[in-house]
């Protein structure tokens, strides 16, 4: 059974249900109602008739009212203290049966201070009694009492096709949107993820087409990017397996004599190769949270000095300035020593390949502290290069992502460095960010570190 036809059931079940306990309520206010009042007015009525009655008696000895006199409509019946008939509108012609009156409000008549004859009326009981012979008696009410009854039943009817009609309704708008997003994943799953389900409400359903939407959109950049790293991939494994297969096979034909600068040519891809791997290796351990850290004390003066030695030699061959600013005084960080490195040295490489000549590359750290109170240091690269544009600063930290594919191919990029250095910098519970200089050309990218106290 679809959900549709599950829902509408669903709904006509609880619309009928609640339009018959409605009509329900409904009817019995209604009759509880209108009969305390016709009680009241028939109680009235019959006293009046009972003194008509007394009155008739006095004068002329018998109990017989006038045709249009206050007791028209009313059944009762006169008995004498014998107990004989003495008068009455209510006989077996009417009723169709002897009446029973035990059940019938008894009043006495009295002339001269003398009771005479007993009035019975039809209160109770006469619901038994034919519509004929209730409407021939004038009980208005019990007829009435019907026919709000008949109403009520063709409302009951009306209400239920009408909630049959809008159960249909709702459950079509309801499921409608589901079928839509049923039809999108089929589609995802069959490898298409361009499906879109283009559903605009501002409801819970709208708001499962959007996040469903945001999904279909990152597993389609997922498979981009996933495109993107096997075409990254071929190429940095064909440029070196090239040179290498070149280099050997021209040494095994004698083209080349063996030498030393043969080998470092070979040894040099090699070390691509191996930098090629580490780095996605590195990058799929920290994405699943499994990049082992071996922590030791470390100095933050000790660590910018050590990254100043290692690319002060290549910033002064491309006439860049590389210099160091410690505002962090004597922090110590409680990291892993190789990794802090690893993270430094990656986007160190990221500012002199992007810095042009004459141009200055800053290695900052400095202490900070958030909202929260934590204590924080941290490391800043800010280089004066020409920064990154809007579409680019939200995704510079995901894997294999390149503002400039050709270019960063040309110079060694693979696009990793930067999503690596943010899976350090999350291994150690810290962050990694990036932004354009406010104050001048250039960009800052950032591994911010917790400053944590050496445990025993």
């Amino acid at each position: 059974m679809s959900l549709r036809v599950r829902l509408t059931l669903a709904f006509v079940a609880v619309s009928l249900v609640a339009v018959g306990v409605t009509a329900l309520l409904i009817n019995r206010s209604i009759a509880s109602s209108f009969q305390r009042y016709a009680a009241n007015v028939r109680e009235r009525q019959q006293t009046a008739v009972a003194e008509q009655l007394s009155l008739a008696y006095a004068a002329t000895g018998a109990f017989e009212l006038r045709r249009s006199g206050p007791g028209r409509g009313l059944p009762y019946v006169v008995l004498h203290p014998s107990g004989t008939v003495a008068g009455g509108n209510v006989g077996p012609e009417v009723s169709g049966q002897p009446p029973d009156f035990s059940r019938w409000r008894a009043i006495p008549i009295n002339v001269n201070g003398q009771t005479v004859a007993t009035a019975y009326f039809a209160d109770i009981g006469t619901r038994g009694l034919p519509r004929e012979a209730l409407a021939q008696l004038g009980f208005a009410e019990d007829v009435f009492m019907r026919e709000i009854g008949v109403a009520l039943t063709l409302a009951l009817l009306a209400g239920g096709a009408a909630a049959v009609a809008m159960a249909v309704y709702l459950a079509r708008q309801i499921t409608r949107p589901v079928r839509t997003l049923r039809e999108s994943a089929q589609a995802i799953a069959e490898g298409d993820f361009s499906q879109r389900t283009g559903i605009q409400r501002n409801d819970d359903i709208g708001a499962l087409a959007r996040s469903f939407d945001q999904m279909t959109e990152t597993l389609e950049r997922n498979e981009e990017s996933r495109r993107q790293l096997f075409a990254d991939i071929a190429h940095e494994l064909r440029t070196p397996l090239a040179v290498i297969r070149s280099t050997v096979q021209a040494l095994g034909d004698g083209v080349y004599k063996p030498s030393a600068a043969h080998v470092e040519t070979v040894m040099r891809r090699v070390d691509m190769l191996t930098q090629l791997i580490n780095d996605i290796r590195d990058l799929s351990l920290a994405e699943v949270g499994q990049l082992r850290l071996e922590r030791t004390d470390l100095a933050v003066e000790a660590l910018l000095e050590a990254a100043h030695q290692r690319h002060a030699p290549l910033a002064a061959e491309r006439d860049l300035t590389l210099r160091i600013e410690n505002v962090a005084d004597d922090a110590l960080l409680w990291v892993d020593r190789t990794r802090i490195d690893q993270a430094l040295d990656n986007l160190v490489r990221n500012a002199l390949t992007h810095t042009p000549s004459s141009g200055a590359i800053a290695v900052r750290a400095r202490r900070t502290t958030d909202a929260q109170g934590r204590h924080w240091v941290s490391l800043e690269v800010i280089d004066s290069g020409p920064g990154f544009g809007p579409d680019e600063l939200p995704r510079v930290f995901d894997r294999f992502y390149r503002a400039d594919s050709s270019r960063s191919r040309a110079q060694g990029g693979t696009g990793l460095g930067l999503a690596i250095v943010r899976g350090i910098a999350r291994a150690h519970g810290g962050e990694a960010f990036a932004r354009n200089n406010v104050d001048g050309p250039g960009a800052t990218v950032s591994l911010r570190l917790p400053i944590e106290p050496t445990p025993p």
